[in-house]
C-alpha cells in the first residue's frame, strides 16, 4: 500500500515536468528565505525574501497570484501564519508585525526604534508561532538586546518578557537563534556561545518565566532545534557538526551523534511518526536515524549519555558534492553563499515517512526512508540555491524558495 501511494507521488512529479501537471513558478520575490503553508489547509503560501521590493507575498495557490504585504522594506528573517491562519506574522529588522490574511492589510507594528519601547532593540534573531494558543508568538532579539518576548497577534501587545529576570540580574546569558514550542506552555530554546560559555538549550514555561531551567548542550552555536512528536525529546544540531538528543523531563542529554567533521548542520527534524529522525548539513548530506536502532534511553545522568558520533545512520540521502562558495554570488554563476553548499532545508510529509529536502545546488530531494534505495524523486527546481521547503498539512502540495527569485509548488495526489 505504501509503495502504490509513493508511484503515485513519482508519477505526478514527473507529469509536472514534463507539462501535464500544475508545477507554478510564482515569481516576483529576490532571494527567497522562507515558505509557510496555511496551517488549516487553505490554499495560501506565504514567503519571504532578503529585501525590498517584493519581501513579503502571500500566494493563492489557486491561482498563482500573489498580494504584496507592504511595510518592513527591509529583509524579513522569518514569516508564519498565526491566529488559526487569520493573520501572517513577520519580523523584519527589530519589528514584528502581523498581517490580515484575506486583505493584506497591517494590522499591527509591534516594537520600535526607542531605547525605552517594549520590544527589540536590536534584530530578531528567531521567531515562532505556539500551534496550542496560536495568537501567542515568541521573539529573540540579537547580541546587544538579548530580549525574548512574548506577543499576542491578536490583541497586537505584549504578553510576556520572559527573560527580564535574567537580564535584570546582570548575567552574562546567550542569545537565542533558534526556538520551538513544546507543549502549550513550554518554550524550548538554542543559543549561540559568543558570550563566552558553551551553547545553551533553554526550556521557559510561558505561564511562570521566572522558572525558567537551562543547560549544556554543544560546544558550538546551535543552528536548528526541534522537538518529537511526543514532546519529550529535543533535538540540536550545531555549528561543529555535532547532533545532540536530549530528555525534556530530566534536561539532560540522552545521545550525541555527528554528521562530520568540518560540516556545518544546517537542519534536524523528527518525522511524524515518530520512528526517525535526520539531520542534515553544509556537506550536501542528509543523515537518517532509526530511534529502534538509536534508542532514546533517558537518563538523569548527563554524563553517562552515549557519545555515538562514529554510529552508523540508516541513510545518508546525498545531493551530491557541495556547491562552491563565494562572496559575490550574483557574479560568479554556479556559486553560492557561504553555508548554504549543502542540505538547506527539510521537512517530512505528515502522513508518510518521506523526506523532502532542499539543496543549494537547486534540487529537491524526496526519500522514502523506508526503502533500501530511499530516493523516488529528484529534481532540479531552482536554477540557484534552493532555501526553504514546506508542506501542506495534507500533503496535497510542496513549496520551495530559492535564490533566483522564485517560489516553486508542486501538487501531489495519493
Amino acid at each position: 500500500m505504501q509503495l502504490h501511494v509513493l508511484i503515485h507521488q513519482v508519477l505526478l512529479l514527473l507529469s509536472l515536468m514534463t507539462g501535464y501537471g500544475s508545477l507554478k513558478c510564482l515569481q516576483g520575490v529576490r532571494k527567497v528565505l522562507d515558505v509557510k503553508f496555511h496551517p488549516e489547509g487553505l490554499p495560501q503560501l506565504v514567503s519571504c525574501s532578503n529585501e525590498a521590493p517584493n519581501e513579503l507575498l502571500l500566494f493563492n495557490l489557486l491561482s498563482g497570484r500573489a498580494i504584496q504585504l507592504r511595510g518592513h522594506n527591509t529583509k524579513i528573517q522569518s514569516t508564519s501564519f498565526a491566529v488559526k491562519g487569520a493573520s501572517v506574522v513577520s519580523c523584519g529588522s527589530n519589528l514584528l508585525k502581523v498581517w490580515d490574511c484575506i486583505t493584506g492589510s497591517c494590522l499591527y507594528t509591534l516594537g520600535g526604534d526607542d531605547q525605552n519601547s517594549v520590544g527589540h532593540t536590536q534584530k530578531i534573531n528567531a521567531m515562532a508561532v505556539n500551534k496550542w494558543q496560536s495568537c501567542l508568538v515568541v521573539t529573540s532579539g540579537a547580541k546587544g538586546d538579548g530580549k525574548l518576548l512574548l506577543w499576542n497577534a491578536l490583541r497586537g501587545e505584549l504578553a510576556s518578557d520572559l527573560n527580564s529576570n535574567l537580564r535584570s540580574q546582570d548575567m552574562v546569558y546567550p542569545s537565542i537563534d533558534t526556538m520551538e514550542f513544546c507543549s502549550e506552555n513550554l518554550l524550548a530554546c538554542g543559543s549561540d556561545c559568543d558570550y563566552g560559555g558553551s551553547a545553551v538549550v533553554q526550556l521557559w514555561d510561558i505561564e511562570s518565566p521566572e522558572s525558567y531551567l537551562s543547560f549544556s548542550a554543544s560546544d558550538s552555536y546551535i543552528t536548528s532545534l526541534k522537538i518529537n512528536l511526543a514532546g519529550n525529546t529535543i533535538i540540536t544540531g550545531s555549528g561543529d557538526g555535532t547532533i545532540g538528543l536530549f530528555d525534556i523531563r530530566a534536561c539532560s542529554a540522552i545521545n550525541h551523534l555527528s554528521v562530520g567533521s568540518g560540516s556545518e548542520v544546517t537542519s534536524v527534524s523528527f518525522s511524524n511518526c515518530g520512528t526517525y529522525f535526520s539531520a542534515s548539513s553544509t556537506s550536501n548530506n542528509t543523515l537518517v536515524w532509526d530511534t529502534r536502532l538509536v534508542p532514546l534511553s533517558h537518563t538523569r545522568d548527563a554524563l553517562r549519555s552515549k557519545d555515538m558520533r562514529f554510529f552508523r545512520p540508516l541513510h545518508c540521502l546525498s545531493h551530491g558534492k557541495q556547491m562552491p562558495t563565494a562572496e559575490y554570488t550574483s557574479q560568479l554563476p554556479g556559486h553560492v553563499d557561504e553555508g548554504d553548499q549543502g542540505v538547506n532545508a527539510t521537512q517530512w510529509l505528515h502522513n508518510q515517512p518521506v523526506l523532502v529536502t532542499a539543496s543549494g545546488d537547486g534540487s529537491v530531494g524526496m526519500w522514502d526512508v523506508t526503502l533500501g534505495k530511499p530516493c523516488v524523486r529528484h529534481i532540479v527546481t531552482h536554477n540557484r540555491c534552493a532555501n526553504a521547503v514546506a508542506v501542506a498539512p495534507n500533503d496535497e502540495y510542496i513549496s520551495t524558495g530559492g535564490s533566483d527569485q522564485k517560489v516553486v509548488s508542486f501538487c501531489l495526489t495519493f
